[in-house]
């Protein structure tokens, strides 16, 4: 698949569930948000059946995400099922981290290539506030697990916020300098609901960089697991390594390869903007031969993948947990 801007298109990103056992700051209102029934989340089989037929369209990459993906019921066998796929090099997941002391050995077992874990804050209090309640102990109990397992190319991803906890990049850095673990300092998007995000909270990779740099020197590193959109660096003596995403100062839009199927079936073609296609009504047709479901399966990939935007409009109106992050 090529959009109209001359884009392949070779990533899937796939929300197994809008459920979460957090409710950060950043992702939900505080008031949580409207979640899908049962009955419109897409089931397991319609999820590889997608997957299966984005496959034949080029999709060689795929990301699990949420919510928190590991919530879902029989996650592991999904992902054991999508790497007996031929034509899939590469299954990663993004996690809050919570339950991977309990998942991370079964996880590698189950021929997942990479995991991304999102953590905001080195700190306890400040943890238990962004996330409303959750126990940052567990997170770090994952990540030795995480390590233990064997995983390579590991990410950890921190939205920095001004304000919030841009008092702790040193903190960051200084963890991953005796891990070998690729953290990666995220500018904060607005997403979700109006406010969510103001000039006095948004703090610029530029300066973000320059607090890494009060730690030590930064070297380019080309040496990497799993690709993206982050520019690496290491600092000298440092086992992990460090990563800028500047999807608001800086777009990387046009380098950007990837498609979203949302929880509830709906084909994304842009974290923010440019619009959507009901995949899942063609799944639950009853009135589609194979062959014909086949074509219009293919069809809505093709408008998923015109609706493409040259650039991201730097705005969302869904909530992250709706759509995968």
């Amino acid at each position: 698949m090529i959009d109209k801007h001359s884009r392949k298109i070779s990533y899937l990103r796939v929300s197994v569930t809008d459920l979460c056992n957090l409710r950060c700051v950043y992702c939900m209102p505080a008031g949580g948000s409207v979640l899908s029934s049962k009955e419109e989340i897409l089931s397991l089989e319609e999820i590889l059946k997608l997957i299966k037929h984005g496959v034949s369209l080029g999709v060689n990459k795929i990301r699990i995400t949420g919510g928190e993906p590991l919530v879902r019921k029989g996650i592991t066998s999904l992902i054991r099922r999508i790497s007996e796929i031929s034509g899939i090099n590469d299954i990663a997941l993004t996690t809050n981290g919570v339950y991977l002391k309990e998942y991370a050995a079964v996880l590698k077992k189950s021929g997942l290539s990479r995991l991304n874990i999102s953590l905001d804050t080195m700190r306890e209090d400040r943890f238990a506030e962004i996330t409303r309640g959750g126990n940052i102990a567990d997170v770090f109990d994952g990540v030795e697990a995480v390590l233990k397992a064997g995983f390579r190319g590991t990410k950890m991803n921190a939205v920095i916020m001004r304000g919030d906890n841009d008092d702790e990049i040193h903190d960051f850095v200084k963890y991953i300098m005796e891990r070998d673990i690729e953290l990666r300092f995220i500018e904060l998007m607005a997403s979700g609901w109006k406010d969510m995000v103001d000039e006095d909270r948004f703090m610029p990779t530029s300066e973000i960089m320059e607090r890494v740099l009060e730690v030590g020197e930064l070297v380019p590193d080309k040496q990497r697991v799993g690709g993206g959109p982050a520019t690496i660096y290491r600092i000298k003596g440092a086992l992990g390594s460090i990563g800028f995403i500047s999807a608001v100062s800086k777009p990387f839009c046009k380098t950007c390869n990837r498609l979203r199927l949302t929880s509830d079936g709906k084909l994304r073609s842009c974290l923010l903007s440019g619009g959507d296609v009901d995949i899942k009504s063609i799944l639950r047709s009853s009135n589609l031969g194979e062959k014909e479901m086949q074509d219009k399966l293919t069809e809505a990939f093709i408008r998923a993948t015109d609706m493409k935007p040259v650039v991201h409009s730097g705005r969302n109106s869904a909530v992250m947990n709706q759509i995968g992050g």
